[in-house]
């Protein structure tokens, strides 16, 4: 998931290692069946508090579809 999250090219400078801590709250997240508005809210704090990113709603939005997308195949 970690390397799904940085393809979206929300953070230009590091690696695909940098989203590890997210991704795997992430999955927990939706091993806990969290409801996808709760997993966007989690994706956005940790995006602006972790990483210190401005995010927009529209790339949260994005994120939250992508990786809903590869947990669930």
């Amino acid at each position: 998931m970690s390397k799904i999250i940085y393809q979206t090219n929300i953070m230009p400078s590091g690696n695909s290692r940098s989203f590890n801590k997210l991704s795997e709250k992430l999955i927990l997240n939706f091993q806990n069946r969290y409801e996808l508005e709760k997993i966007k809210r989690v994706i956005s704090s940790e995006l602006i508090t972790t990483y210190g990113l401005s995010v927009n709603e529209n790339e949260v939005e994005e994120i939250t579809k992508i990786v809903s997308s590869w947990y669930n195949k």
